[in-house]
């Protein structure tokens, strides 16, 4: 991907250089969008290969609602959360997690997820981006940032799926909080039930 983008810039300079509509600014510009396509499809590509880990791995997937539009603001930060396509992420994993009997759980937007201790449920008033160890001023916890929000996301999805109705998924099978991604077919103790893409069920959860 970086490869691909260090391409596109230098396109972009050799087409400035360029004569407009002359025969090599039509070849530079040929050039540059097959590098571009190119970049969408890598993207893309990983982003289903991320996607189908998750729903197929997990009973559960928890995902937030983020403001992408405020944390774009920052200069630093945002080719890689415009590059992440955050919305797109979400879109496959909802369906995905339809076809495969996995739960989708989102996060409201105003979840303090990083701002909250994962073993007091103490809440941080205010916590800088650039502050990536989560140290509690309560009970003394100390852990990384995401580990501490990953956790307090699990506890959530926990929370959600002991409140929640059954659901069905996309084959019309009853999709408890206990049972997520299992047929309701028999088998014998001690064997894994495999989907029709020949994958594991889905077991635990995912943050």
């Amino acid at each position: 991907m970086r490869k691909a983008l260090r391409k596109i810039a230098r396109l972009n300079r050799e087409l400035v250089r360029r004569k407009r509509r002359s025969r090599h600014w039509e070849d530079t510009r040929r050039r540059l969008n097959r590098a571009h396509a190119r970049v969408a499809r890598i993207r893309l590509d990983a982003m289903h290969k991320l996607t189908h880990r998750l729903a197929t791995t997990f009973g559960t997937v928890v995902v937030e609602d983020l403001n992408v539009a405020g944390m774009g603001r920052n200069r630093r930060l945002s080719r890689a959360i415009y590059d992440a396509g955050l919305a797109e992420l979400r879109r496959q994993l909802r369906y995905k997690c339809e076809w495969y009997g996995s739960r989708l759980v989102q996060a409201p937007r105003m979840y303090p997820s990083s701002k909250t201790c994962s073993r007091c449920g103490a809440i941080k008033e205010i916590l800088p981006l650039w502050e990536r160890v989560y140290r509690c001023d309560v009970c003394g916890t100390v852990m990384d940032r995401d580990e501490n929000a990953a956790r307090n996301l699990a506890a959530l999805a926990v929370a959600v799926a002991g409140s929640g109705p059954e659901t069905k998924n996309a084959r019309g099978e009853d999709v408890r909080p206990d049972l997520a991604g299992r047929s309701s077919m028999k088998r014998e103790a001690g064997t894994r039930q495999l989907g029709k893409t020949g994958a594991p069920a889905p077991q635990g959860t995912g943050t």
